[in-house]
């Protein structure tokens, strides 16, 4: 959790996440996970990426329904190009925090 934290406090590699989730949400992305209540006190509560250091947990999501579309082979096209999308925030992940 610290590594992730202090990833996005950074203004280098924070920035470029930043941007990486406003892409995804202008995608259709929704960000959500486990966040806590306040920005934790070692960082300013007026730092520019409070919404991401409050996340204990990241997930981009985006529901692909429940249609008929499920159940034929075109939903593995779907669901690869989802993993492509998802590319920049798990390189970023991966950069930045993994061990």
């Amino acid at each position: 959790m610290s590594r992730f934290r202090a990833a996005v406090a950074a203004e280098a590699s924070g920035s470029v996440l930043g941007d990486v989730v406003a892409e995804l949400r202008g995608k259709g992305f929704e960000n959500s996970g486990d966040v806590l209540k306040r920005v934790p006190r070692e960082y300013p509560a007026d730092h520019p990426r409070t919404t991401l250091l409050r996340h204990r947990s990241l997930l981009a999501v985006r529901y692909l329904g429940c249609d008929e579309r499920l159940r034929t082979p075109e939903v593995v096209d779907r669901v690869l190009a989802t993993h492509e999308e998802l590319g920049p925030l798990l390189t970023w992940l991966t950069d930045h925090v993994a061990p």
